[in-house]
């Protein structure tokens, strides 16, 4: 039995994925499909190496993605360098590699839109239960979906899935999920992803009119200020970044803690923070920030109403006392997701 998932096109958009560890900005147009048909299915046997064997929820057939109707909304950053080796397993890690992938739970059925670049086409597409840094089993298979699901760089879909506490799980502690993306050079994973929730509502069906922009350079601005139990220690000034595509990122202004981006058509936002999620004591705290648009009216980020900052590394402000009114710049790097309404 086959049925059809469609995902209307809304417009052109460019999924801007510039991979920290590639030498320029990346600017990629993907138009989202009209529609693309697929099937949902098992995973059966044992597992592929590097993941141990989970309880694997699959469906009955695809259905339509819903668009406005009550839902929780997740996305994950996919990259290469969050995979986890195994000693003697398959091959892990495109470091080339970048995707980004929503999901969306409305009652019994999950849909997914994915889009990637810089790997091969996909030959499994799962979403694991496992803590970052951990490889866990799968729980959702979307492979089906490949067999005619795949148009371009992109694939979209819906399968149903009648475990609920495993629904109830991914949608109030999404973290202890991971997305993952298999092609034939990278069989134990190409790209993988922590999912994430979505706070700003958006029809489903334009998923792929979102855009993914890592960092090609930046640092985190700190400068020795003191602090109100006396001495002196670094608080954030504020943030240098080029992002790919050629976004620029910094404050409005240095010590207003107000983040901004600015498109090269020179559309812009701010952010104001809604969330931190810790990513390890070495990193900058992962962030959901609320957009509001500061910048011309229609452009690349003019209809951002949301910005994820994931995957971050490095950042941290250094520790211990300082001279005061030093200013040091400490490199890092992150994913950034720019959900438009």
């Amino acid at each position: 039995m086959r049925t059809t998932a469609t995902f209307a096109k809304r417009r052109t958009a460019p999924l801007l994925t510039g991979v920290a560890t590639a030498t320029a900005a990346a600017l990629v147009a993907v138009v989202v499909p009209a529609a693309a048909a697929g099937r949902t299915g098992g995973h059966t046997g044992a597992d592929h190496a590097g993941h141990t064997a989970g309880t694997v929820a699959t469906g009955n057939g695809t259905t339509r993605p819903g668009s406005g109707s009550p839902g929780t909304t997740l996305v994950a950053s996919l990259r290469g360098a969050d995979e986890v080796p195994v000693a003697g397993g398959p091959a892990v890690g495109d470091k080339d590699g970048a995707a980004l992938e929503f999901v969306r739970i409305e009652g019994d059925t999950v849909s997914v839109a994915v889009t990637w670049r810089g790997t091969g086409r996909p030959t499994m597409l799962h979403i694991h239960q496992g803590p970052k840094g951990v490889n866990g089993g799968v729980v959702i298979d979307f492979g089906k979906l490949l067999d005619n699901g795949v148009k371009g760089y992109t694939v979209v879909g819906s399968v149903k899935v009648g475990d609920t506490a495993l629904l109830t799980r991914l949608k109030t502690d999404p973290g202890v999920f991971y997305a993952n993306l298999h092609t034939a050079a990278f069989p134990g994973g190409a790209v993988r992803g922590r999912l994430h929730n979505v706070t700003t509502a958006f029809d489903f069906r334009h998923a792929l009119d979102n855009l993914q922009a890592s960092v090609v350079t930046g640092r985190q601005i700190y400068e020795c200020k003191r602090t109100t139990g006396g001495g002196y220690a670094f608080a954030q000034r504020d943030v240098a970044a080029l992002l790919g595509g050629g976004i620029l990122h910094s404050f409005v202004k240095p010590g207003s803690g107000t983040p901004r981006w600015v498109a090269p058509d020179r559309s812009a936002v701010t952010g104001a923070v809604v969330s931190r999620t810790p990513n390890g004591d070495t990193n900058i705290p992962e962030l959901d920030l609320l957009a509001t648009p500061s910048g011309k009216r229609h452009g690349l980020l003019a209809d951002t109403a949301e910005v994820l900052r994931l995957n971050t590394a490095g950042g941290i402000a250094p520790a211990g006392s300082c001279t005061p009114g030093t200013i040091v710049g400490v490199p890092y790097r992150a994913d950034y997701v720019f959900v438009q309404h």
